[in-house]
């Protein structure tokens, strides 16, 4: 991988983190306790208590997301950025457009 691709990896990377840091933040307000004196409306009390329990795993999904997204961010300078831990084979460019954090390439992914 050449340093022009990977600063528009990195441009990406930055692009896609602060995508995840938005969503974060709103899932972090969704996923607040519902207090039982809350009048909810049609939405059942039932219903909220799911909604927040979805909300809770995307947020989860997303934290470590955003990890992974950090650790490319720190690891894209690196001489092996961009193989396969699994194979060391380089993973597709369009895949780490995709997905920018990832660490396998489609073979030892699937």
């Amino acid at each position: 991988m050449n340093d022009e691709q990977k600063n528009t990896l990195r441009d990406r990377i930055l692009d896609r983190s602060v995508e995840v840091e938005i969503r974060i933040e709103q899932l972090r307000e969704a996923t607040l306790p519902i207090s039982p004196d809350k009048g909810l409306g049609r939405l059942t009390r039932l219903e909220a208590i799911q909604d927040k329990s979805v909300n809770e795993a995307a947020l989860e999904r997303l934290r470590d997301e955003s990890t992974r997204l950090h650790n490319a961010l720190v690891n894209i300078m690196r001489p092996d950025f961009g193989n396969c831990q699994n194979c060391g084979q380089q993973i597709a460019m369009e895949r780490l457009q995709a997905l920018p954090a990832s660490t396998l390439c489609m073979e030892c992914a699937s």
